[in-house]
């Protein structure tokens, strides 16, 4: 019983996969434009860019690295980075902010930030005592270590660090054991949204519908009714009898006399 549901599962699945795909394509208004994807969206753009504070803002004049010479350049005279390693495929952006230079520096692994942050705070304890320039800031955040350079104050400097999240990524090499889950999810956020946009366009047909009709039957009761009052009408159109002899006559002094017929000879 355990295998036939075990081979039921990826057609089951695919059912549901192709029931969101019909909702989403329903669900869709014809009348929503498609978002335009702005420059600083662009693919070109480093992954590491987009993860700065308000990245859109500084994107165009931060600097992104991936050899430590580079790093080097672009935040100068910062002993500090002699600590770090850029070994198994690290990379690095420096970005200027008003509490200081951001310098984010993504390791590879999760070991091999563990690391050089024990080799960077080593050396900051001995470029301090050695009273050499060391970071306003500095901080481990998940595989990422970052440092503020030339900061107004450590508090300001510690508050721009607090704004970077650190986003890992996971993928799986096989089959994802969550693809249920996430499907039913979908489904259910995606019916949600597919059961309130039908109600809503239901809404304003009837609200139409019902305008629509309550002013094509307001023009036809009056246009009835003016047919009615012109055909029933007595402004003139009835005989009345003076069977009483109370009905004031007519005043005719004011009449023309008929006209005079001329003798025949």
């Amino acid at each position: 019983m355990s295998i036939r549901v075990l081979q039921m599962r990826p057609c089951f699945n695919s059912a549901i996969l192709l029931m969101l795909l019909t909702a989403a394509a329903f669900g869709q208004s014809p009348s929503t434009p498609s978002a335009q994807a702005s420059p600083t969206t662009s693919a070109d753009v480093p992954v590491l860019v987009q993860h700065l504070p308000n990245w859109q803002s500084v994107a165009s004049k931060a600097t992104y690295a991936v050899t430590l010479d580079a790093l080097k350049g672009a935040a100068p005279n910062q002993p500090i980075l002699d600590a770090v390693s850029f070994e198994g495929g690290t990379e690095a952006v420096a970005a200027n902010y008003n509490q200081g230079q951001l310098v984010i520096v993504e390791f590879s692994t999760p070991q091999f930030s563990v690391d050089n942050d024990q080799r960077i705070a080593a050396k900051i304890q001995e470029l301090k005592s050695q009273a050499q320039p060391v970071p306003t800031a500095y901080r481990r955040v998940g595989n990422y270590s970052v440092f503020v350079f030339n900061g107004t104050d450590e508090a300001a400097a510690n508050q721009l660090i607090d704004q970077v999240q650190y986003q890992k990524v996971v993928q799986w090499l096989g089959e994802d054991p969550h693809l249920y889950q996430k499907l039913q999810r979908y489904f259910t956020q995606t019916s949600a949204g597919v059961f309130v946009a039908v109600l809503e366009s239901s809404g304003l047909s009837l609200v139409i519908c019902l305008g629509a009709g309550a002013l094509l039957g307001f023009l036809l009761f009056r246009r009835r009714r003016a047919q009615a009052a012109a055909l029933y009408s007595d402004a003139g159109g009835s005989v009345r009898l003076n069977l009483d002899e109370l009905t004031d006559k007519e005043e005719t002094t004011r009449l023309l006399e008929p006209p005079k017929q001329q003798p025949t000879n």
